[in-house]
């Protein structure tokens, strides 16, 4: 390639770089296309195409732009990153795991195959494997922004709150501007009295240039260090401020088709008759559902402590699969009049359902503590007849004040932002429930979160026995369960059960008015 033509291709692809960035996908496809044509050994122009197709959800035409790489350039470790990828977009892990290791092979220091291999273990639960990778990455590359905070959230998951407090430290030096590292130590940190790190966020509430989801983040941690020092004034002062500041950053959000959700799936279900299917499909299925912040993370910990299990914590196979077909009312009904009634299509479908559990485990049973499942229990008993499906059943106004003093870093759920919106979730999801336990009776176990933490053992023998589990000791004494947690609880959970959680929200009902519209449609 002479000199003028890579002056050419320079300049073009700084226009193609400023369009990516501008999200712009379909005008980068088009112009990358026109330049692969002259420049096809060029891994940069591939990438371009295939990451475009991916920002579109055109995961098969990345795929097929990738692999057409992969044949004129072999050994480009950023090609096979990009098609480790699309295959995991496409939620085929095996070779996911299989492209990232090819291009660490090739290139033991390429970092984005380490930090994509540490994500594809990280969504397995395989805490040991992520970690080494996460690692690697920061071994590489220490001063990347992003790397540092997937190291963080991993040390955390894993309950080494000293190391990942370094690492923030490390962070907040070298990226003083970085605000999310605030809410990142608030999770993992007991603030006392004149604590120095909140001294530290009441000095960078007030800056100017803070976007509304930054300074959401500031006020969400700052409301967890005055909680910390039961100082309840400035505790709801900065609840009320998070909660209000992130709901405008939710712009696109429409409550509505929250509630049409739930509506069509009472409406298909409320004359549908369930049938004794004759297959053990499910036997080595638990789901433990619920509301968010009502005790799933607990039993998930007790019930994944046991030998035969395998704790997957908050998986989205299940959401994945089934959101899909709620797409529109026309592939809904579909969905119910054709596929469900078919033994071969079901089937079909629970196979393929099982097939990206067994990724988990391909042994031991596996315990899926997506709160979010209770909307597809229904789905669950035709498709899994011989799951177990526990209910974490807490105080909903409880359950309802946690949520509110807490950011979830999971998309979609802008109802916990907002009190309105927030006290008819709360209201869908026990009416949901009261119409599942109607027409399936006995098939969901109702977990008391209220009686498991004051009667552990007995609760714990009742639910271990409901799962065809043998009683283990080590169930009891699940703080030594090494499974990662990624949630929330990702502090609570290493600490034993404590009864100073019950009935929380009790002194908190004149601070927070909406509780009480909560309390009063509780069932």
């Amino acid at each position: 390639m002479n000199y003028s033509n890579i002056i050419y291709l320079k300049k073009e692809l700084d226009k193609i770089k400023i369009l990516f960035k501008k999200k712009e996908f379909n005008l980068v496809i088009q112009k990358s296309k026109v330049l692969l044509k002259k420049n096809p050994n060029q891994a940069i122009i591939y990438n371009y195409i295939g990451l475009s197709y991916i920002q579109l959800n055109e995961i098969e035409n990345a795929l097929k732009i990738f692999l057409a790489a992969e044949q004129k350039l072999p050994t480009e470790p950023s090609i096979l990153s990009n098609i480790g990828i699309a295959y995991k977009n496409l939620d085929d892990l095996s070779n996911a795991r299989n492209y990232f290791n090819k291009a660490i092979n090739i290139n033991p220091k390429h970092l984005p195959s380490h930090v994509n291999l540490g994500h594809l273990e990280n969504n397995l639960n395989q805490s040991e494997k992520a970690a080494n990778h996460y690692l690697e990455a920061y071994n590489l590359n220490s001063n990347s922004e992003e790397v540092l905070t997937y190291h963080i959230l991993n040390l955390s998951a894993q309950g080494k709150f000293i190391e990942a407090k370094k690492i923030i430290f490390e962070l907040n030096n070298k990226f003083p501007e970085n605000i999310k590292s605030y809410q990142l130590y608030s999770k993992i940190h007991k603030y006392t009295l004149e604590d120095p790190h909140q001294k530290l966020m009441l000095s960078k509430i007030n800056i100017p240039s803070l976007d509304d989801e930054d300074l959401s983040n500031l006020h969400f941690a700052l409301a967890k260090s005055f909680y910390d020092q039961k100082n309840n004034e400035k505790f709801v002062h900065h609840t009320l401020k998070a909660n209000d500041i992130k709901f405008k950053t939710l712009k696109d959000y429409n409550f509505k088709l929250e509630e049409e959700q739930f509506e069509q799936i009472k409406k298909h279900y409320e004359n549908f008759h369930f049938q004794n299917q004759k297959d053990y499909k499910g036997e080595n299925l638990i789901f433990i559902v619920g509301l968010p912040r009502s005790g799933t993370t607990l039993l998930h910990q007790i019930i994944s402590s046991h030998s035969k299990t395998f704790g997957a914590e908050e998986s989205h196979v299940m959401s994945d699969f089934f959101i899909k077909r709620f797409r529109n009312e026309n592939s809904l009904v579909n969905f119910f009049s054709n596929e469900l009634v078919d033994e071969d299509i079901c089937s079909k479908l629970s196979n393929e359902i099982l097939s990206k559990y067994k990724m988990y485990d391909q042994n031991k049973i596996i315990v899926d503590k997506m709160p979010f499942n209770f909307k597809w229990i229904g789905f669950i008993k035709i498709l899994f007849p011989h799951a177990k499906i526990i209910h974490s059943n807490r105080n909903p106004v409880d359950s309802a004040f946690s949520i509110y003093r807490n950011v979830f870093d999971s998309p979609g759920i802008g109802w916990a932002y907002n009190q309105d919106y927030l006290t008819k979730y709360v209201n869908l999801y026990s009416n949901l429930m009261s119409f599942w336990k109607q027409k399936l009776g006995n098939f969901i176990y109702e977990s008391h979160y209220e009686k498991l933490v004051t009667q552990q053992v007995n609760e714990t023998k009742k639910i271990l026995e409901f799962c065809n589990l043998k009683f283990e000791d080590r169930c009891i004494d699940y703080t030594s369960n090494n499974i990662p947690s990624k949630t929330i609880s990702v502090y609570q959970v290493r600490d034993k059960i404590y009864k100073s959680s019950l009935n929380l929200s009790d002194k908190y009902l004149n601070y927070f008015p909406f509780l009480n519209q909560v309390k009063k449609k509780a069932p």
